[in-house]
């Protein structure tokens, strides 16, 4: 199975290329749908994405997920009773 980051890499991707080709956002939103069907990002997503690769970010943009500081992690019945 994919992780999620490898899938939005891939369709990133994918936004970049057909930008390139010259393709409106709703073309390129119909190609994704033919492809992944239910799991295609929305129409919106695409604009957006297709709206920054066109204003510079071309071949630039970092298709990477972020590093994000995550979830605070919740303690466990067994480490609450060790601090108390």
């Amino acid at each position: 199975m994919e992780e999620f980051s490898d899938v939005r890499f891939k369709r990133l991707a994918v936004i970049e290329f057909l930008t390139v080709e010259k393709g409106p956002p709703i073309e390129i939103h119909r190609r994704m749908q033919a492809v992944y069907g239910d799991q295609c990002v929305g129409v919106s997503t695409v604009r957006r994405w297709v709206r920054r690769f066109k204003d510079g970010e071309l071949g630039q943009a970092d298709l990477s997920d972020k590093t994000r500081s995550g979830r605070i992690k919740k303690k466990t019945s067994a480490e609450l009773a060790e601090v108390f």
